[in-house]
């Protein structure tokens, strides 16, 4: 099963259209167009997980059509936002964000060593 037949297979069981699925991700119906078509045959895992976090179907599944087709969401509703800004981009914008996330994920574990010192 190709990754268009995957959208298809959402669009259709949550009877929406391709405008109003294009709007909820932040991505352009011409996009959506070509996935269901064929004419784009990968998507990035940031809008894979969009997708999860938006209608329910797993990642894995969408992107591999491997593992169950349904998931739970799990990301809080600012996490949603922040996929979606992240989703429009550049590389090198994201690139500064990872450092940032990075560099926030070395400034815990410095305060967790100390404060397990004390």
């Amino acid at each position: 099963m190709t990754l268009g037949e995957r959208i298809k297979i959402i669009l259709r069981e949550r009877n929406i259209k391709q405008v109003e699925f294009a709007e909820t991700l932040g991505i352009s119906a011409n996009y959506v167009n070509q996935l269901v078509n064929g004419k784009k045959t990968n998507i990035s895992e940031t809008l894979a997980k969009l997708i999860e976090e938006s209608y329910g179907y797993s990642s894995k599944w969408i992107m591999t059509g491997e593992g169950e087709k349904k998931s739970s969401p799990t990301l809080s509703t600012a996490k949603i936002e922040f996929l979606k800004k992240i989703q429009k981009m550049p590389d090198d914008e994201i690139t500064a964000l990872l450092a940032f996330a990075n560099s926030l994920e070395t400034v815990r574990q410095s305060f967790s060593a100390t404060d397990n010192e004390n």
